[in-house]
């Protein structure tokens, strides 16, 4: 072998060996061997102010994630009709489902009066079944829900069915879905937007804020106080580190699948920064504890990224 072509090959074997350190190093590789045997489809996506990152980003079940989309608009009501957060709402036996999940029915028995406010925090960090519907009762239905979702060109996130119609058939759960990306984009723009862009009517667009000051620490604060999932995003984070996050679980199909185990949401890191993620783990055929396992194992894998980014 001549000296050229010695050094031409060192300098090819450096290349190659360069580039894949450099690969080896990036989410995408790391998310990748974390998936490596495991029988299901996952789905991830990540905000910074490093960069946007998408892994197998299509539209997936959201599960209880979609309660998220449900506390939107009713704050936006209360918002626009200037009610409060104190307002009640007398429940009525004809409007609870006793074949759903429902923490709140273990401190209320119908008919009893209760806050917008603590239906929001019974729904959003307790997940409970009974609190969205009748909030999406409040709002005026899912026609309208769909109606508010269009209002802010939210066009790549459907909700159509409530928890009812998801209780009653197992099919209408892959009725509402988003991809990981857009639940995270929403998230962002509903927390940090001052303000946005919305449809009036169809030929007119009207700026307004999204969600008053009040409201936005309000969903900010019952989104950390989430109870549900803490064996995912949470389990993969340092105590010192803040989560707001909304979880979601389906039910299993005959044959065993999980239809979709999820979770999305904010951290803030120690230092004030922020960054946002969804992992959402589909047609699963793993033990339950299998996938929050991995779920939080991705997590760490990007609070970790994340980290060595900001100290950079």
């Amino acid at each position: 072998m001549n000296r050229k072509l010695l050094f031409s090959s060192i300098a090819l074997f450096f290349v190659v060996a360069v580039a894949l350190f450099l690969y080896m190093n990036t989410l995408t590789f790391k998310i990748q061997k974390a998936l490596w045997g495991k029988n299901c489809t996952v789905s991830v996506a990540v905000t910074s102010k490093y960069k946007i990152f998408k892994f197998n980003n299509k539209k997936v079940p959201l599960m209880s994630v979609f309660k998220y989309f449900v506390a939107t608009p009713v704050l936006n009501k209360l918002e626009d009709e200037k009610k409060s957060l104190n307002d009640i709402i007398v429940v009525k036996e004809d409007m609870i489902d006793r074949n759903t999940y429902s923490p709140m029915l273990k401190k209320y028995s119908p008919p009893f009066k209760i806050s917008i406010g603590e239906l929001l925090q019974y729904m959003v960090s307790e997940s409970d079944n009974n609190a969205t519907d009748i909030l999406i009762n409040y709002i005026g239905g899912m026609q309208k829900l769909q109606m508010e979702l269009r209002r802010y060109r939210l066009n790549n996130i459907n909700i159509e069915a409530d928890e009812k119609m998801m209780t009653k058939d197992i099919d209408a759960q892959y009725l509402n879905v988003a991809t990981p990306l857009d639940v995270i984009e929403t998230m962002q723009v509903f927390r940090e937007d001052k303000t946005y862009s919305y449809i009036l009517h169809p030929l007119q667009l009207y700026k307004a804020p999204l969600l008053s000051e009040e409201h936005k620490k309000f969903l900010d604060k019952i989104m950390i106080e989430t109870v549900t999932g803490q064996d995912k995003l949470k389990a993969g984070l340092p105590k010192d580190v803040i989560l707001g996050h909304k979880t979601g679980m389906s039910s299993r199909k005959p044959d065993g699948v999980r239809i979709a185990e999820n979770d999305a949401g904010f951290v803030i890191l120690p230092n004030g920064e922020t960054y946002y993620i969804a992992v959402f783990v589909t047609e699963s055929k793993m033990a339950d504890k299998e996938n929050t396992a991995l779920i939080a194992q991705i997590s760490k894998i990007v609070y970790e990224y994340i980290v060595l980014k900001s100290r950079k």
